[in-house]
């Protein structure tokens, strides 16, 4: 994927590997989120990463979803090859050796600790995947399962699904700056071309769970300075017309500190010292997360019944919210076109959309968001969110 662009000084190049978290074996989670790591260790012809790239006057790095795994460079013009030169070594050649998968092991398995023990909330997402999912590989999130799929992962282990996934098949390169489609198609071929490794490209079939007709609870401690309450439904993927209301409808409901959450529950109700809602689009499929932390003396229960209260009053009011919702429409549309103003972000809209099966895709956000009507993104969440598939989980403080 390329555009040129003139008017900016420095070249980006992105690498979206189609690997996630959702293709782990469900015994050796968190080596998509691992591997984000080992890939700056060095290869075959690079010591250091990261030392290649600040000598090039360059920034890089990386993260990790259930479905993708992405990294990104950006340097100076006149050092655009060492880019392509670095990419293609660590795609080529990973130096996979026993002291660099300690080395990175020690620093996946800190995180999983400040991340998920010692963090408000940190099992939050290990509760809601489990919770959510029962057969599908989407039960677990990025940083993995469990801490010890981490600790005892092997040198074999790793360098299996190294060769497995990180094969030019199974990644796709967008460039954006100043540099012409011929020089980057040479460069291309030059760094890319030449790296032959057996393998295909990811299938993307998993298992999927049968539809959620039921509503599911758990009661969970954590560490939190408040109870608190979680309600979460599953919708549509990314590519679909209501993934995109939906994520507007969060907006409506709970986005700022005049939404109907805060005002309600916060400010006139006093039940919540916080209430808000957000949705997750994904490429296979999002998820809605609808909050409340309590105040004292406030139960789950009464919180839970508010939460729904709240966002079906909100829906029944209809065309009532019409001048909000302008706001939010107008705030969503400009964000998008100045997205466009920063290369980081074209480069891995490229990838993300390729990957999608939709580059032309790309084209067409703005406008789908200036064409949304609130007629349409208030039946699609009345539609959505019913209690007859909702999951609900009650936070307590660990005592």
């Amino acid at each position: 994927m390329h555009q040129q662009d003139s008017s900016v000084s420095n070249v980006v190049l992105n690498t979206l590997y189609n690997v996630g978290a959702r293709d782990e074996d469900s015994e050796r989670t968190g080596f998509a989120h691992l591997f984000e790591h080992l890939m700056f260790g060095g290869s075959l012809n690079v010591p250091s990463f990261d030392a290649a790239i600040e000598n090039a006057g360059g920034q890089n790095n990386a993260f990790t979803t259930n479905e993708i795994t992405n990294y990104y460079i950006s340097v100076p013009l006149e050092n655009v090859e060492t880019a392509f030169w670095l990419e293609s070594d660590r795609m080529l050649a990973l130096n996979i050796n026993p002291k660099s998968l300690s080395v990175q092991q020690g620093v996946v398995i800190e995180e999983f600790k400040q991340r998920c023990f010692n963090a408000p909330f940190g099992k939050l997402w290990h509760h809601i995947r489990e919770l959510l999912y029962t057969e599908s590989p989407y039960r677990w999130p990025t940083i993995g399962k469990e801490i010890s799929h981490v600790e005892d992962a092997t040198l074999s282990d790793v360098q299996s699904f190294y060769n497995q996934f990180y094969i030019p098949q199974n990644a796709i390169v967008s460039v954006v700056g100043d540099l012409s489609l011929e020089e980057t198609k040479s460069l291309c071929e030059k760094w890319f071309e030449p790296i032959h490794k057996t393998g295909n490209l990811n299938a993307n079939k998993y298992v999927v769970d049968v539809p959620q007709l039921e509503r599911r609870f758990l009661e969970a401690t954590d560490l939190s300075p408040n109870p608190a309450v979680f309600l979460v439904w599953k919708g549509p993927s990314y590519s679909e017309a209501r993934s995109l209301e939906l994520d507007i409808f969060a907006d409506l409901l709970g986005g700022s500190e005049v939404s109907d959450l805060q005002q309600v529950l916060v400010k006139e109700k006093q039940i919540c010292n916080a209430a808000e809602c957000f949705y997750l689009r994904g490429l296979n499929e999002g998820l809605f997360i609808l909050y409340g932390i309590l105040n004292d003396e406030i139960s789950h229960e009464l919180v839970e019944k508010e939460l729904l209260e709240t966002m079906k009053s909100f829906i029944s009011k209809g065309n009532e919210n019409q001048h909000v919702f302008e706001g939010i429409k107008n705030k969503a549309y400009t964000n998008l076109l100045f997205e466009q103003i920063n290369p980081m972000n074209r480069a891995q809209k490229l990838a993300y959309f390729e990957n999608l099966g939709n580059l032309e895709g790309i084209n067409s956000e703005a406008e789908l968001v200036k064409n949304l009507n609130l007629n349409d993104i208030l039946s699609t969440a009345k539609n959505t969110f019913l209690t007859s598939n909702m999951s609900v989980i009650y936070y307590s403080p660990i005592q």
